[in-house]
Parts: structure tokens; C-alpha cells; sequence
């Protein structure tokens, strides 16, 4: 995972990262999110930090675009501010609801306003663990895939077990 790990390590991400987490940042994760063309799924309202036993919630993801995202083909939606209101209950959701993930936020629009975020094939964008996001099925006949880039501070922990405290990697500053 070589090019992955550049990438992680990529001082000018990095300083973005460092902008919001401060100097001390372990990079813990990175996955691509792929959706081809015409796929029927779509990824349901959720915040991150409902899926990893960490605290405190402190992670930071980076979602580079691999290839051009739009709304046509899937882009990520957020909304806006969600992340100021904390940990928000959720419901279990499952394949019928053509959902990729197993949870569901619902009524999202009382958290703040729904934006979409289109990128360009190597832009970014950043959001916190407690972000509201999203992404609907893609309509069009192009892939769109993204690499997620996670971090977080050095005192956040996981539950024993998770195994990102066995291959996170201090990226910026100490670990005090």
C-alpha cells in the first residue's frame, strides 16, 4: 500500500489535517469508496464515529476524489453544522432499503442544510467523525471512487480489539 501510505503521509494534506486536529495527528485508516455506474445503492444519513469504538471522538476523514464526483454520479452530501449537535440517534437499516451501511439518521434537515459536494479528480474534502453525510446511488454511466484518509489525535483510544492502535502511524508532531 505504498502510494496509499504517500498519500496519507502527504505533507500538504497533512498540514490540512493538522489545521483542524493540531500538531500531534496518527494516521489510522484509509479505504476507497467506489460506486460504478448505474449502481442501485446509495449510502444512508450516518456520522462515523456510530461505527468505530473510539474516544474521544476526535477523527478527522479525508476524501480525496479519484475520479470526478457530481451529483449525477454519487458525490458525498453533508449537512451542514450536523456535527455541533453531538452523537444523534439512529435506526438499524438494512439491504431492502437499498443501503450500503446498516444505519440510518433520519429527518437530517432539522440538523442544518444539505450540501452537496462535487469534486474534481484530486480535490478534497474534510469533515469530522460527528458530520452528517451521505451519498445517493449513481445515476450515471461513469464510476465514481474515493480514498478515504482517516486520523485522529493521539489520546483518542479504541475499545481493545479494533486494531487500528496496532497499525496507526504518528504522522505530524508527538505522541506525547
Amino acid at each position: 500500500y505504498g502510494r496509499v501510505y504517500d498519500l496519507l503521509t502527504h505533507p500538504r494534506i497533512v498540514a490540512c489535517v493538522q489545521d483542524i486536529l493540531g500538531e500531534n495527528v496518527i494516521g489510522w485508516g484509509a479505504h476507497y469508496f467506489c460506486k460504478m455506474p448505474g449502481d442501485g445503492k446509495t449510502v444512508a444519513w450516518h456520522q462515523d464515529a456510530s461505527y468505530w469504538p473510539l474516544t474521544p471522538s476526535k477523527t478527522v476523514t479525508v476524501w480525496l476524489a479519484i475520479d470526478d464526483a457530481d451529483v449525477e454520479n454519487g458525490c458525498m452530501r453533508f449537512v451542514s453544522g450536523s456535527h455541533r449537535h453531538g452523537q444523534l440517534e439512529f435506526r438499524s437499516s438494512g439491504a431492502d432499503e437499498n443501503n450500503v451501511l446498516n444505519q440510518t439518521v433520519d429527518n437530517v434537515e432539522r440538523y442544518g442544510e444539505i450540501v452537496d459536494v462535487e469534486l474534481q479528480a484530486g480535490e478534497a474534502s474534510m469533515h469530522s467523525d460527528l458530520l452528517l453525510h451521505s451519498s445517493h446511488y449513481n445515476e450515471s454511466d461513469r464510476r465514481r471512487c474515493g480514498l478515504t484518509l482517516r486520523y485522529c489525535t493521539p489520546d483518542v483510544r479504541a475499545i481493545p480489539g479494533f486494531g487500528w492502535e496496532k497499525e496507526g502511524v504518528l504522522i505530524g508532531g508527538e505522541n506525547p
